[in-house]
């Protein structure tokens, strides 16, 4: 049957309006569907403003008739489908671009830039780019070990050279005084003259640097350009946004968020996916492969070959970390983060410390972790890892330890390689030091200890990425006879801080099982 020009044009204006076929059909007395699919299927080119007229006129036409409730019904679908094209009109119109707030740079501070700018410097080409941008608000998504700090520190000095004052802010000490250490590599570089401390510097007498652990006291007062280093991994990131970013359009500042991937659905993920939000953003997405083919020097077989499938595609490919399978929930971890701290403190030498030493040698990192009674809790004190220490190295690093702290008592990992080392030291301390077989048994009655004290608030630690990364490494898996809990390797080892964290809080007896169990690979009484 043929159908009239108007009435297929008619059809296809109200089945782009989102009219299901049937009814357009039954409406317009077409016959069969598969006479509008066909209709549909050569795509005829017709605009919306064009169609909403003549589904207007229809209307007009409509409305002279004699109303009946054919006729009503049929103004109706119109209607809907005048309202749905103008909907879509709307969508179609090209939108006003959205004004990006840019910054300028000194005189002297753009002849810096310039120099840093030329090959002979050695900047890599995603590195280029950043230092190029003139952004007022940036951020950074980041895999590991690409040399991003090396630019900021860069960057940080040419502003500071041109009288902007700079704010370091990360997620613990160490990683912001890192960032200092490359300011003064680059002024030393670029011939600069800078004085002043690890945490604050003057750059030629004009701007000012100040590296600092994120607080959201710090940042409130101060007017300048601010860098948030590893937003991802504070612990009230939506705190330093609320006591800062506000005010950064009213003093000019610049804002440069820079971070690895952590938690999703965090302000970071979000600062990240919701660009018509956050629309100011200039957005720099730096995975390994980009970091390799701009000339990054990065063994990618061998370093693939170390790491699970999830930490890599979090430590280098920049995908967030999925939850659900740890069995430390980042929002446990975080709320026993101790934010009036900066980082890891010096304890009393009278202090009664339970430390535990997880060993290591050549693949795997050893680290001592330190607990203080602290008001009814215990405060992660100290802890510190040593890479690739000889077994010589880490006696003397423990005899000291013991020698230091007089009423500390420790428990160290004595499993395989460690079995000597923890034989002499706790030969040399008796009533002292405990060594610790590894086993399933052993290291399930650890980690549900360790966790019960989290559930608790028993315990605090600092905001160290590295340590909350070992932290949320820990997975219960199904083994042959029971749960088996364990880390795979991750960027920072094979979660050696949790593990000397864990043996730290072994004596400590929160979680409290049934009875006690005879270890079935050690033959050993554990509990």
């Amino acid at each position: 049957m043929a159908y009239k020009k108007e009435i297929i044009k008619q059809a296809l204006q109200l089945v782009h309006a989102g009219i299901p076929v049937a009814e357009v059909c039954e409406e317009l007395g077409i016959k069969s569907h598969t006479t509008v699919n066909r209709w549909i299927a050569k795509k005829p080119a017709f605009k919306t403003g064009e169609a909403i007229e003549n589904l207007k006129k229809q209307i007009d036409t409509l409305s002279k008739r004699k109303p009946t409730e054919a006729v009503a019904r049929k103004i109706a679908m119109l209607s809907h489908a005048i309202e749905r094209l103008n909907r879509m009109k709307k969508s179609e119109e090209p939108k006003q671009p959205k004004r990006v707030p840019t910054i300028k740079h000194e005189a002297y501070a753009q002849e810096l830039r310039e120099k840093a700018l030329h090959p002979d410097y050695g900047l890599r080409e995603y590195q280029k780019e950043f230092l190029q941008s003139d952004n007022q608000f940036r951020l950074v998504l980041k895999a590991r070990q690409i040399g991003f700090s090396y630019v900021a520190g860069l960057e940080a000095l040419i502003a500071a050279a041109g009288g902007r004052d700079q704010l370091f802010l990360s997620a613990s000490e160490e990683q912001a005084l890192i960032l200092m250490k490359y300011v003064q590599l680059h002024a030393d570089k670029l011939g600069v003259e800078v004085s002043g401390s690890a945490k604050e510097l003057k750059v030629n007498g004009m701007g000012t640097i100040k590296a600092l652990a994120h607080n959201f006291r710090t940042v409130q007062g101060f007017t300048g350009d601010v860098w948030m280093d590893e937003f991802a991994w504070y612990a009230n990131p939506e705190k330093i946004w609320l006591a800062f970013v506000p005010s950064i359009g009213a003093i000019e500042g610049r804002l440069t968020i820079m971070s690895t991937p952590f938690e999703e659905e965090s302000l970071f993920y979000n600062l990240v996916h919701k660009t018509d939000k956050y629309f100011m953003f200039e957005r720099f997405n730096i995975d390994i492969y980009r970091a390799i083919k701009d000339g990054l020097k990065f063994d990618l077989e061998v370093m693939r070959a170390l790491f699970d499938e999830d930490t890599w595609a979090t430590a280098y490919e920049c995908q967030f970390v999925d939850d659900e399978s740890s069995f430390f929930p980042i929002s446990l971890i975080k709320s026993c983060i101790d934010v009036t701290h900066e980082g890891y403190y010096m304890p009393d030498f009278a202090s009664f410390l339970r430390s535990g030493f997880d060993i290591g040698r050549k693949k795997d990192r050893s680290a001592l972790a330190s607990l203080e009674p602290q008001n009814g809790k215990y405060s992660l004190a100290l802890l510190d890892v040593l890479t690739k220490a000889t077994f010589a190295t880490q006696k003397t690093y423990l005899f000291d330890h013991l020698k230091l702290f007089k009423n500390s008592t420790m428990k160290i990992d004595m499993t395989g390689i460690g079995m000597n080392l923890a034989e002499d030291v706790e030969a040399k301390y008796p009533d002292r030091v405990q060594g610790v077989y590894f086993t399933a048994t052993s290291k399930e009655l650890m980690v549900l200890n360790l966790k019960k004290m989290f559930e608790d608030g028993k315990i605090t630690i600092p905001n160290d990425p590295a340590l909350i990364a070992d932290i949320h490494a820990i997975k219960r898996k199904a083994g042959q006879k029971r749960m088996l809990y364990d880390a795979d390797r991750n960027a920072y080892g094979h979660a050696d801080r949790f593990w000397a964290l864990a043996l730290a809080a072994k004596e400590l007896d929160f979680f409290k099982p049934d009875g006690q169990e005879e270890d079935e690979d050690m033959g050993a009484l554990v509990a």
